[in-house]
């Protein structure tokens, strides 16, 4: 298992920073040809058991900051 980068609580973030679309540490926008893949991660919404992508800068590719 990779080890796994702390990333902010899914409670914390804007919808964008959890589609992917903004960086899970600064919001900053990001596209397909900035943004760095983070390692997948799964989370409870709702009750069921959902997996999420998260994507970062490439200031926080290695994590914040």
């Amino acid at each position: 298992m990779p080890d796994l980068q702390q990333l902010p609580a899914v409670a914390e973030l804007s919808e964008r920073q959890i589609r992917g679309t903004a960086c899970v540490y600064c919001a900053v926008a990001l596209d397909n040809a900035t943004a760095v893949d983070l390692t997948p991660r799964w989370f409870r919404r709702a009750g069921q058991r959902v997996r999420w992508f998260p994507r970062a800068c490439p200031a926080h590719k290695d994590g914040q900051s």
